[in-house]
Parts: C-alpha cells; sequence; structure tokens
C-alpha cells in the first residue's frame, strides 16, 4: 500500500532524481534504507569542509535575536517543532520586526494542508512581509538549492504566510575571520523570487503522489545510480556499474578518442589496433589491458636510479573549512594540517617522519617549520602530483617571509612521480584514472594507501575536523590522530615501494 506519511524535502529530492528510489523507500523496503539525516544541523560546531547546514554560531552573527527550533528526528520532534514554529509566528515574533533587527527562526518547521513538511534554514523579519534563506556553505548555488527554496516558498505560502524575498546565504569568500567567534559578514544573500516561477512545485507534488499510489517503475539505470543508495542491490546496478568502469573500457584512452572509436565498431580497448591511437601513453595503455600486465618501460628505472640519497618520499593533506577557525583565515582558504615523509639516508636506511596539527591555533607556521627541519637541504623529494605540494609550499612561503628561502629550496627539489608514471608506465587495474588512490591501487595494492577508515569516517579530513570539536574523549581522540598518522604513512610507504619496484625494472 502506498505511504500514507507526510512528504518531505528530502522525499522530493529522491523522487526527483529517481522515481523507483522514492517508491521503494516509501513502499517497499523502508527497513533497507539508511535512517534519514536531521534536516538542519543548528546547535554545535560544524567546522567540516563541504556544503553543511547552518549552525547556531554562525548564524547567530547575521541574526543576533534568532530562535532556533531543534532538528527534528521523528514524529514527535516534528510535531514539537512545528507547534514551537506557529506558537513563535502567532505571538508575532516577526512580525513589524525592522529587517536589521537580527529577528529569524533558524530552522522554521511548517507543514501544508497537502501534508508537506519543511525546515526552512532561515525565516527573517523583512519590510513588507517575510525573508526566506536557503544557507549554503559553497560558494554558488544549485539548481537543486533553487528546487528547494521553490518548495520552501510553496509550503510557506500554503500555510498562510507572506514571503517578500526567498533565496540563498552563500559563503562570501573576502571574509576574513577576525577570532573570537565573529562570524558577521560570513554570508553573502543572493534573491531568488524571480526565477521560482520557473519551478512547478504543485505539480511535483502531485506527481511524488501519483508515483507512489502506481505500480513498482521501472530500472532506469543513470549516473544517479552511482551516488550512495541502499537499493543498489536490490535494483541489480553494482554489476553494471562494474561492468562500466571496468578496465578494457574505451575510456581508458578518453572520452573524445573513445567516441571515434565507437563510431568505428568497437566495443572495449581489446579490439583496437595500436596504430589506432596517436600517442606512445596512449599505446602503452592499450597495450598493458590487450596484454593483461603491468608496463613499466626501462627509462623509468634508469631516471629514478640517478638520483642520489637522501631519499623523501613526501605526502600532504589540507582542508579547506567553509567556516574558518583560525582568526586570519578565509573560507575555504586550503590549510595544510599533515605531513607524512619516508627519509632514506641510504637505500637500507629508513625513518618515518610526520606532522599533524593539533586544536591549537593556525598549524602552518609549525608545519612549514617542521618540514624544513625533515627535509633538510639536499636530495630528491618524491611526490605524486607534485603541484599540489608545490602549490602549498609556495603558499606557505608567502604567509612566512623568513621561511620564504627554506621553503623555495624544497620546491626545486621535487620528483613528480605523477609525471614519470605517465610517460613510462601503465597498470591495468588503474581502469584510465591517474588520480592517487587508483594509482597506489593498482601498483602498490597490498598497502591499503587509498583506503582510511575510523569508526565509519572514510575521510581524513573529516577525521581531522572531527579531531578539533572538542567532542571526543582523551582516548577516543589519541586514535583518531593514531589513524590519521598510519594513514599517511601507507600513503608515503607505497610511494617508496613504487619508486623501488620502478628502479628495479617491475612490470618490464
Amino acid at each position: 500500500m502506498p505511504s500514507t506519511t507526510p512528504l518531505t524535502q528530502d522525499d522530493l529530492t529522491r523522487w526527483r532524481a529517481c522515481p523507483r528510489r522514492h517508491w521503494l523507500q516509501r513502499r517497499v523496503a523502508p527497513s533497507e534504507s539508511a535512517p534519514p539525516a536531521p534536516c538542519a544541523l543548528i546547535n554545535g560546531f560544524d567546522p567540516h569542509f563541504t556544503d553543511h547546514a547552518p549552525t547556531d554560531q554562525t548564524l547567530r552573527a547575521t541574526f543576533p535575536e534568532a530562535v532556533c527550533m531543534a532538528p527534528p528526528r521523528d514524529e514527535e520532534g516534528w510535531a514539537k517543532a512545528i507547534a514551537d514554529t506557529r506558537a513563535c509566528l502567532a505571538q508575532g515574533w516577526l512580525a513589524g520586526a525592522r529587517q536589521d533587527d537580527g529577528r529569524a527562526i533558524l530552522g522554521a518547521c511548517l507543514e501544508s494542508n497537502e501534508g508537506v513538511r519543511v525546515q526552512i534554514d532561515v525565516l527573517a523579519a523583512g519590510e513588507h512581509g517575510l525573508r526566506l534563506f536557503k544557507v549554503r556553505h559553497a560558494t554558488v548555488g544549485t539548481d537543486a538549492d533553487v528546487d528547494l527554496v521553490a518548495l520552501w516558498t510553496h509550503v510557506a505560502a500554503r500555510c498562510g504566510l507572506r514571503v517578500q524575498s526567498a533565496g540563498l546565504m552563500l559563503i562570501d569568500t573576502d571574509f576574513v575571520y577576525p577570532g573570537l567567534g565573529c562570524y558577521a559578514g560570513l554570508y553573502r544573500e543572493v534573491e531568488l523570487m524571480p526565477v521560482l516561477g520557473s519551478r512547478p512545485v504543485a505539480q511535483w507534488l502531485v506527481g511524488v503522489r501519483a508515483s507512489e499510489r502506481g505500480p513498482e517503475p521501472p530500472v532506469a539505470e543513470s549516473d544517479v545510480c552511482q551516488a550512495p543508495c541502499p537499493f543498489l542491490n536490490h535494483c541489480g546496478i553494482p554489476s553494471r556499474r562494474v561492468e562500466r568502469e571496468q578496465a578494457t573500457s574505451l575510456n581508458i584512452v578518453g572520452r573524445e578518442l573513445a567516441a571515434t572509436l565507437r563510431e568505428h565498431a568497437h566495443i572495449n580497448v581489446m579490439s583496437v589496433a595500436l596504430d589506432e591511437l596517436p600517442d606512445q601513453r596512449r599505446r602503452r595503455a592499450v597495450r598493458a589491458v590487450q596484454q593483461g600486465r603491468c608496463i613499466v618501460e626501462p627509462e623509468a628505472g634508469a631516471l629514478l636510479r640517478a638520483l642520489p640519497y637522501p631519499r623523501y618520499t613526501l605526502r600532504m593533506d589540507t582542508i579547506g573549512f567553509a567556516q574558518p577557525i583560525w582568526a586570519g583565515t578565509r573560507p575555504y582558504q586550503i590549510m595544510p594540517f599533515q605531513w607524512t615523509c619516508d627519509a632514506q639516508a641510504a637505500p637500507a636506511q629508513l625513518q618515518q617522519h610526520a606532522f599533524l596539527a593539533t586544536e591549537q591555533g593556525d598549524p602552518r607556521r609549525a608545519f612549514a617549520q617542521s618540514l624544513i627541519d625533515v627535509l633538510g637541504g639536499s636530495g630528491p623529494i618524491f611526490a605524486y602530483n607534485a603541484g599540489f605540494e608545490r602549490n602549498r609550499i609556495k603558499e606557505l612561503a608567502l604567509a612566512f617571509d623568513d621561511l620564504a628561502g627554506a621553503l623555495h629550496a624544497l620546491d626545486t627539489r621535487i620528483v613528480d612521480l605523477f609525471q614519470l608514471a605517465r610517460a613510462h608506465a601503465y597498470h591495468p587495474d588503474m581502469c584510465g584514472s591517474w588520480s592517487f588512490h587508483s594509482f597506489v591501487r593498482a601498483f602498490a595494492p597490498q598497502s591499503n594507501a587509498d583506503r582510511f577508515e575510523w569508526r565509519g569516517i572514510t575521510e581524513a579530513q573529516e577525521a581531522f575536523a572531527l579531531s578539533l570539536q572538542g567532542s571526543l574523549s582523551r582516548d577516543a581522540l589519541d586514535s583518531l590522530r593514531q589513524a590519521l598518522l598510519a594513514y599517511g604513512q601507507r600513503q608515503t610507504e607505497a610511494l617508496r615501494l613504487i619508486v623501488q619496484g620502478f628502479e628495479a625494472g617491475a612490470g618490464a
């Protein structure tokens, strides 16, 4: 039977992306689906680097007289949040307030007579009505943001509210955090009212309900199926996704050339003659796939064997906070927080070094000084896709004049393994991808250097952000930091092993 529970903004988003997923979520196997995330994260510190819901700390700088509604997590929570929002509006909290009063309801919860529930990030006072905002920790909005604002505006109107403007609050990258929790000016407003009429929200809602009443929609595989979905196995998608990504795909030679080869009736690279390919790099990749083996040409080993000792293998990790947490920094400013280095004074002599920032302020100077101390004054520094490391070193040199000379000296010693491998090597398991994770997964699978995991967290940046919140016990914090350090060590070890393998002619 179709669900009779109220619709939420998540339901509409799912239905528009994949009617089948919405149908399954509501009717067939709700137990298979992941629990819904709360609609907003209003309270507490949010140091994350991607798009997150607004936090009390940052929004109160713009709306100092705001009232915060707790994010509803169940039926009881929704009922309370809706009742509290109605009471706040009935008491005239926003009525007659000036736009500069700083009055707002953060996380206002409404339910229309159509049975649609929404939680609005910001419902604020305006001169001639209410102002409604979606808060996005990003510099630009998306079509999905416009859709959501259109839905909120529709529901607010059906609830009898007069909305004078609706839009986005986006991160202003010109903002410089002065410290002491002062985030006034972090957001800039973007008006969306003129474009909301192009969103047929009422028709969408009719379509959602009709979909629920109808039969199970067919599988319509698309790029959406590559996103996390609890019903991939139910729909039989994984096997087809693996087939798309397999090593013999024509896409390993580039999408444009792959399109041309398809026009010549090629299905995969196994039927492609090497003389049909325009350069040595692509011929090498196709030859490796056709022969089912890794290819490392002798030139790679010769170039590496010519390099002296001491040698260093280096990896850096960075983060960019939408909400800056260190005084003097800007939103999304790239902040290095960890480096790991394997140092070899001679082939049989190895020392592992690392730096990992703590919550004790801006880590850049300590990061730079410790890096200089470990890397010394001579010897090649191996990095992968080294433009990243070079750019971080240049940024640190600009920030600290007294360290600039030593940092620039490091820059000149960097050897980019990405460029060397791209010119002389290919492994079928790379499936055409030259990302660091694809590279080490293919050439050093035993290292597990492509995987980070700590208590369900699979991104090192997210783990580091969590370490700054002050919410973990000492034991948990120590465990998390050890996981980050071990992850860095696996990465440098993988690159060191790849260098040794290339020197020895592995795969030739």
